[in-house]
């Protein structure tokens, strides 16, 4: 009898931590519900990068999707860029790593310039309805090779929630 419950409390003890590895539970039944949920990049923002001058600040929209990829439209316009597309990742407590791309062109010719590369740190409010970081750019041409690299801005995002009509069903 003791064999059989050592075998059944070993097979709930590895069930249990499978849970709680992948996430489906809190690590400890004390953990706050809503402070887990507010550390989350899951969602979609609006971002002011500060580009030093003499360029003026550029704005975009982000969405970072559950698993790990991450779309992104910028104010920069058509004629000089395309969309982003990258990906993201939870390194510890309130600090996400994010990699985008995008293609770059001249905005009087339309040709094709190459891409660039922006390589973020991002770091969550308490609430997290806010996040602040630093992306560091790399430009590559055409064929892949290295225009300029190590170009910093620092950049502020808000995340955008629904805001309900007063009055509406």
């Amino acid at each position: 009898m003791t064999t059989k419950r050592s075998v059944v409390g070993a097979i709930a003890l590895i069930a249990l931590t499978a849970v709680v590895t992948t996430g489906a539970m809190p690590a400890s039944a004390g953990e706050n519900r809503k402070q887990d949920s507010a550390n989350q990049l899951v969602g979609s923002w609006e971002v002011v990068v500060d580009r030093p001058p003499p360029l003026s600040d550029l704005r975009s929209l982000q969405t970072f999707t559950r698993d790990g990829s991450s779309v992104e439209n910028a104010n920069g316009g058509t004629a000089l860029r395309g969309p982003s597309h990258g990906a993201w990742e939870h390194v510890e407590g309130r600090l996400y790593a994010s990699t985008i791309v995008f293609f770059r062109f001249n905005p009087q010719t339309g040709a094709y310039l190459g891409t660039q590369k922006i390589n973020r740190t991002l770091r969550l409010s308490t609430d997290g309805d806010t996040f602040t970081g630093i992306g560091v750019s790399t430009l590559f041409d055409p064929a892949g090779n290295v225009i300029v690299s190590g170009l910093r801005a620092p950049e502020a995002g808000v995340r955008i929630r629904v805001e309900r009509i007063p009055d509406q069903p």
